[in-house]
């Protein structure tokens, strides 16, 4: 099925299926490799719903043979694999630069919204529980057991106790600016810390997440640091 556009220059995609022999991960792969652990929660995912949504694919040729190199999607490849499918439905852009094919992954790959961590909560407590299992969640979802298990306590969590509380501790205190500029990586990485301080340990500031971090950091040996 051709995807076009109204505008002029607009890139056009087909959905295709393709032998998985015939798709080849990118060398110039940026995400990190996931552990073993990773592949096969994704690997369970994938089986669950029978589906490994759409990998984005462009038209190169190796070695004088046409293959399909996978832009975005290298990790479920990998999964695709281990499950044994000969088959797999893919986005392929056709034959674009590699220059193009990194800018898609770029902007296929990256989270334009954060989440309503409170929000999803409520749907995980109210809608999916009732059907799901901690033990069968466990398999496939790409939260810990800790962090799955932290939704239903933080709809436990009284919030206006704890904000009031932590209003009245913030007042008390000689209170400081801090201000860093720090790359993408490690942005994000703070908004990840931000959320799990969130969901395991009901913190709503981000100076009581700073706090743990620094006080976790203290906690290295001075061994591991050399």
């Amino acid at each position: 099925m051709e995807q076009t556009g109204c505008g002029m220059g607009r890139l056009k995609t087909q959905i295709v299926e393709i032998d998985v022999n015939d798709l080849i991960p990118a060398d110039w792969n940026y995400k990190v490799e996931g552990t073993e652990e990773d592949v096969i929660k994704l690997a369970n995912s994938i089986k669950e719903d029978s589906s490994a949504g759409v990998p984005a694919v462009r038209e190169i040729k190796v070695d004088g043979v046409d293959k399909f190199e996978v832009i975005d999607g290298n990790h479920r490849l990998t999964a695709i694999k281990t499950l044994g499918w000969e088959k797999v439905p893919c986005e392929n852009f056709g034959v674009i630069s590699k220059a193009k094919a990194i800018i898609i992954a770029r902007r296929r790959n990256h989270k334009w919204f954060e989440d309503d961590s409170l929000k999803y909560a409520e749907l995980f407590v109210d809608v999916v529980l009732p059907e799901y299992d901690f033990d069968t969640l466990d398999n496939f979802m790409p939260e810990t057991r800790v962090e799955l298990e932290g939704y239903e306590k933080l709809l436990n969590f009284d919030w206006a106790q704890y904000e009031a509380n932590e209003d009245d501790n913030l007042s008390e205190k000689n209170l400081k600016h801090i201000s860093i500029n720090v790359p993408e990586e490690t942005f994000n990485l703070w908004l990840k810390w931000n959320e799990r301080c969130n969901i395991i340990l009901g913190y709503r500031f981000e100076a009581k997440c700073f706090e743990l971090a620094v006080v976790e950091a203290m906690n290295i040996p001075e061994e591991s640091l050399k």
